[in-house]
């Protein structure tokens, strides 16, 4: 029986570190820029809050292929760079429109920051080992899930919303620092070792393993842009307390999930974790729809939280299983459009309906979602065998 390779390594382990850094200032921002549009409409809330989301979508499909161009420490500090610009944006409290530029310049850089060093992480990780090694990075931005938000609000309410920003932006710094020594991934090797005068072939704008896969995804990131835009006002409408513990129980529910998610998968296959995962967001949203307790309300965050982690631990490791490791930069930025789309879709696609009947209404519209994302992985995408079932089939196919 062949060793089983190692996961960690130092790169690895920045990269982790990067991650979590990144998404303490992406959970802050959660709270912070909703309560910063708290005296506008909620259709006005709806487009500011999912701008960041439409800057995303548009420029993602550029992201992926520059950042398979054997670069993708640049656009990984671009993309952290970016981001503090964004909060210092924020911090000056300008009004809603000109938030909407940082939110933007945020979407843009969130992007690229994301997109690049999960490339870097995914070229690097052992195929046996790979939903394993994905589920502990993502595990890493879900720490930061169990205080960003809190804290975020704690901030603003004891001292400004002026703090809050700059701390997420002093956070962001943070994730430049560790990116930085990251590594460059593996495809920076492939593109030097070309001949001279021979480019590497552009991949194209969508990457074909990864379009259905993040189709699936998006019908759990499509709630969760509705969650990111409503959630903070729901919660006050309705009475159920402080909305950042309910990023805080999503992201223990993630943190219990990824690893475990991911190791299920390395050895059943990815559609043993995506399956449940579904199912767990639609009982997650039906709850939040009905909640009229904190209780309730934390208890949706729990299903949510699991339904969100299971399925992006698997549908990363499914797309990283069938793409080259040099076009992963396309192949990750398709996946993460996931993310932009569903910011649109669930803040200003969903923010008329909101504003046309309730909150609650949007949230249990928003359940219906991941049964149609669970019908399209069904129907529509393969379930390829688990990396270490594929790994065992070719060392017995040897001669």
């Amino acid at each position: 029986m062949p060793a089983v390779p190692p996961l960690l390594s130092f790169a690895y382990a920045m990269a982790v570190v990067a991650v979590h850094f990144y998404f303490v200032s992406y959970n802050m921002s959660l709270v912070a820029v909703p309560e910063a549009l708290s005296e506008e409409p909620a259709w006005l809330v709806g487009i500011v809050v999912g701008s960041f989301g439409i800057a995303g979508m548009v420029t993602r499909p550029l992201v992926g292929i520059l950042v398979d161009s054997g670069r993708r420490q640049r656009w990984l500090r671009f993309g952290a760079i970016g981001t503090v610009i964004a909060f210092a944006g924020y911090a000056l409290e300008l009004g809603p429109w000109a938030t909407m530029v940082f939110r933007a310049i945020h979407g843009v850089s969130m992007g690229a920051f994301t997109t690049a060093l999960l490339a870097i992480v995914g070229s690097n990780l052992p195929p046996a080992r790979r939903g394993l090694g994905i589920g502990l990075y993502y595990s890493s931005s879900s720490i930061s899930g169990l205080y960003g938000a809190a804290v975020a609000v704690w901030l603003f309410q004891g001292a400004s919303l002026q703090v809050a920003f700059i701390i997420s932006g002093v956070a962001a710094a943070g994730a430049l620092l560790f990116g930085s020594l990251a590594g460059p991934g593996t495809a920076n090797a492939a593109v030097a070792a070309l001949p001279p005068g021979v480019k590497k072939a552009r991949p194209p704008i969508f990457s074909p393993t990864a379009l259905l896969p993040a189709v699936v995804f998006l019908a759990m990131t499509t709630p969760w842009g509705a969650i990111n835009a409503f959630l903070p006002l729901f919660a006050e409408e309705r009475g159920l307390g402080n909305a950042g513990l309910f990023y805080s129980f999503v992201a223990i529910a993630q943190l219990a999930a990824r690893a475990l998610a991911g190791a299920i998968s390395d050895r059943f296959g990815r559609g043993a974790v995506v399956i449940p995962a579904l199912c767990f967001g639609v009982v997650g949203l039906t709850l939040l729809s009905t909640a009229h307790s904190q209780t309730w309300m934390l208890a949706a965050a729990l299903f949510i939280g699991l339904g969100l982690a299971g399925t992006q631990t698997a549908i990363v490791a499914l797309i990283v299983d069938r793409t080259p490791s040099a076009s992963l930069g396309s192949g990750m930025a398709t996946f993460t459009m996931a993310w932009d789309v569903g910011q649109v879709i669930g803040s200003i696609g969903l923010g008329v309906l909101a504003g046309a009947t309730s909150y609650s209404v949007v949230f249990a519209v928003c359940a219906f979602s991941p049964l149609i994302g669970l019908a399209l992985f069904i129907l529509r995408v393969r379930i390829p065998p688990a990396p270490a079932e594929v790994s065992a089939q070719t060392s017995n196919a040897s001669p």
